[in-house]
């Protein structure tokens, strides 16, 4: 009796192994696994104490600080993100039911940033692009987006970007 495997079988199991060997250690490297993801956070802008019940919460010193030349006293995360970014097309984030940005990295060092006006039954609305360099958001600097809140006279609305913690 032959106990050598026929060429064919060996050829398959091989296959196997190789297609293995690609998706556990080359697909992640393809698709940018380990890679810092980003930080979104959409910031509410007041003189006002925290609502009475409202899911918000203060926004860090380190962020706080860099919005110190604007006049409130108060800044509420409202809502935050973590996401990665995309290359052949944009990795897009809803923030709120009124806004959405999406990040995508142009392959030149800039990572560009939009923002999005989001209203019911339209097509999302480009408010504003931005580009920013992508080794900077990774080594922690921030990308800010800021605008006036229109429901609340006196109070604004912040896009903070940097990387994930």
């Amino acid at each position: 009796m032959n106990s050598e495997v026929p060429m064919g079988r060996r050829l398959r199991v091989n296959n196997r192994w190789l297609a293995w060997l690609m998706a556990t250690v080359f697909l992640p490297l393809v698709i940018g696994a380990g890679e810092p993801g980003f930080q979104a956070l959409l910031v509410w802008g007041t003189n006002n104490d925290k609502p009475e019940g409202a899911k918000l919460t203060e926004l860090d010193p380190k962020a706080r600080e860099k919005l110190r030349q604007f006049k409130w006293k108060n800044y509420w995360v409202v809502n935050e993100v973590v996401t990665g970014i995309g290359t052949a097309k944009p990795t897009q984030v809803k923030l709120s039911d009124k806004c959405a940005i999406d990040l995508k990295d142009l392959g030149n060092g800039l990572a560009e940033i939009r923002l999005f006006e989001l209203k019911k039954g339209v097509e999302p609305k480009l408010v504003k692009p931005v580009q920013h360099p992508l080794a900077a958001l990774k080594k922690g600097e921030y990308c800010i987006l800021a605008g006036d809140d229109k429901a609340v006279w006196d109070d604004a609305w912040f896009v903070i970007v940097t990387a994930a913690k």
